[in-house]
């Protein structure tokens, strides 16, 4: 369920709209944490939403608008982190944590 309370992506033409679900689906409500702010009906989401829906508007692209939200809010504001060396571990460690495992499960059998 998605709310707009009274933000209407109707104003906006086919491709916009596009970005606009896109971009509401991409940024986490930093009120309730676990919903993007498409999904959730806190205010901040709403002011999130409105926020997306001019910067849109005023002719900003998708990196524009996320790294203005960046900027305000901080990485967690993203459901996907960008790429940077703050990041860096946070990309890779699934990797490193899967070759630590590989290397102690070796240990193990020998």
């Amino acid at each position: 369920m998605f709310f707009t309370s009274g933000i209407s992506a109707n104003e906006l033409d086919t491709n916009d709209q596009m970005r606009y679900q896109s971009l509401i689906q991409e940024v986490r409500c930093l009120v309730c944490q676990n919903q993007s702010v498409a999904e959730s009906n806190a205010e901040l989401a709403k002011d999130l939403r409105r926020e997306i829906k001019l910067q849109i508007q005023d002719g900003k692209s998708d990196i524009e608008i996320k790294t203005y939200l960046l900027d305000r809010y901080g990485e967690f504001i993203l459901y996907e982190p960008a790429f940077t060396q703050k990041t860096f571990f946070l990309w890779f460690s699934p990797i490193i944590l899967l070759l630590m495992f590989y290397g102690w499960f070796r240990k193990i059998g020998n």
